[in-house]
């Protein structure tokens, strides 16, 4: 569809563009990256004809740009860019009407029916209908934004250069407006060429993207080139990290700010309080926490300085259990958004707390266990019926763990809780073996991300092994006093 072939030009010499190559196919969303000054305008200038093309060519449907006069020209290419000025004091109605002049035959360029209807299409389509005898000047810059898209789109264009479609407008109008042209790229088969600053946004609409680099291409390819961050920070020297959509295959980037706090360490044992009532058990601390965690609420990789377990009765209707959580947490003014929850039948009077510090290293571990719905994961046949977490576990650390090193921790906190099974020999009633945990389990892992960076947390690891040991020690206590419990009841 368009090909930039040796593409150099701009205001500078050497020129700002040098030598760039790329082929855009029909119905592509091809977006255009990189910070400012990197030329990313200049490009699409020197493709419009605003700007003299000093080496290379650029080819439309095979075809050399220039070969085209400027009514064809504005058939098959409509551009908006970031200029939102209009000289005379049109309607909103008449600027959008000026996308149908390539169309008008004959001299007197009058609006046909079918024009009229295409530009009444496009005026709902872009949510501008409500305000088109509005002279242009008197509304918005999201608003007038959106009212130069509307005329690019009734110019009904083969191929569409968007130099920041979305500048000045909200989140709420940003992902309308692309929603929309995402719409007419899949059904029309509009090509669209766009320039966007933000990253993440590109990654959600894009196909293919292209970071620009003191002018010229440094990268091409689908959105997974956003994943290469050591090619993010040398164009943008900041750093990036990449993590992945949680709900479609998209990288999203964390920017991280040059300041830093890395230095205003705090103590750990100080850093946290405990309050326990027949209830809950809520743990607070004074900064966030990386935690990974199963938890009712908060599950996932996240932040979180709130941590609870709460009591309910064995039977407790587990509908909304999420719902019933956040209620209990906003009754008790404790901030549900940066919180994990839990809840347990067992009684918060046999919860295990233990507190130690293993070679410079320490923690805070708090379990609550029983064992009526003990399974053995390898033999028990039958679906079970969801019930309240049995054994629940949480693992407070100080250190500074990767992603991969949390889910290690992980591992080794369910490994240590298998272990404290089989050494108690607590079975699963309906195959009758040693259980490796209950139906409902519960597990979080907190680090305070001081300290030097730990990739690894496994079994393996000295670490691993110290969390175990703690783990080991709660579990089993905790675990003693259901069984003392038990067997005092018979």
């Amino acid at each position: 569809m368009m090909q930039l072939e040796n593409l150099a030009g701009g205001y500078m010499n050497p020129p700002t563009i040098q030598g760039v190559n790329i082929k855009i196919e029909k119905g592509e969303f091809f977006v255009l990256l990189g910070p400012n000054g990197s030329g990313k305008t200049t490009l699409f200038k020197l493709i419009t004809g605003q700007l003299p093309i000093q080496g290379g060519n650029v080819f439309l449907e095979g075809k050399n740009i220039n070969s085209f006069s400027k009514l064809e020209r504005a058939k098959k290419l409509a551009v908006l860019t970031q200029e939102i000025q209009v000289s005379f004091d049109y309607t909103v109605e008449e600027i959008v009407s000026l996308g149908r002049y390539p169309h008008q035959k004959g001299i007197i360029k009058i609006l046909s029916q079918n024009d009229q209807t295409i530009i009444d299409e496009v005026m709902e389509l872009t949510k501008i209908s409500h305000f088109r005898n509005k002279p242009f000047r008197t509304i918005s810059g999201g608003e007038k934004q959106r009212v130069l898209l509307a005329k690019a789109l009734v110019q009904q264009p083969e191929v569409l250069l968007l130099d920041e479609p979305t500048n000045h407008l909200d989140i709420k109008h940003t992902f309308q407006i692309l929603d929309l042209l995402k719409r007419q790229q899949q059904t029309n088969g509009l090509t669209v060429f766009s320039i966007l600053h933000d990253l993440n946004v590109a990654s959600l609409y894009a196909d293919r993207v292209a970071l620009l680099h003191e002018g010229t291409f440094l990268e091409v390819g689908d959105v997974d080139t956003l994943r290469k961050t050591d090619q993010l920070k040398k164009v943008y020297e900041v750093d990036i990290q990449q993590q992945s959509h949680p709900t479609i295959p998209k990288p999203q980037l964390l920017m991280t700010p040059g300041y830093s706090n890395k230095n205003n360490r705090t103590n750990f044992e100080q850093s946290y309080q405990i309050k326990q009532t027949d209830d809950v058990i809520h743990v607070a601390f004074d900064q966030s926490l990386r935690t990974i965690s199963n938890g009712v609420i908060g599950d996932g990789i996240q932040w979180s300085s709130h941590f609870c377990n709460f009591h309910v009765s064995k039977k407790y209707n587990c509908a909304n259990p999420e719902t019933d959580i956040k209620q209990w947490m906003i009754e008790r003014n404790i901030p549900h958004e940066c919180a994990v929850g839990m809840m347990t039948a067992v009684k918060l009077k046999d919860a295990v707390i233990v507190t130690k510090k293993i070679d410079g290293l320490s923690m805070l571990v708090l379990v609550t266990a029983g064992a009526d719905n003990a399974v053995d994961i390898t033999n028990s046949t039958h679906e079970l019926e969801p019930t309240i977490g049995t054994i629940n576990t949480m693992v407070f650390v100080d250190a500074h763990f990767t992603d991969g090193a949390l889910v290690n921790a992980s591992k080794s906190a369910t490994e240590t809780k298998v272990k404290a099974l089989q050494d108690l020999d607590i079975k699963d009633p309906l195959s009758n073996t040693v259980a490796t945990g209950t139906s409902t389990d519960a597990l979080l892992i907190g680090v305070t991300q001081q300290g030097k960076k730990t990739p690894y947390a496994g079994s393996g690891t000295v670490v691993g092994k110290r969390i175990g040991s703690v783990v080991y020690q709660a579990t089993r206590q905790a675990l003693e006093k259901e069984l003392h419990r038990v067997e005092a009841g018979r």
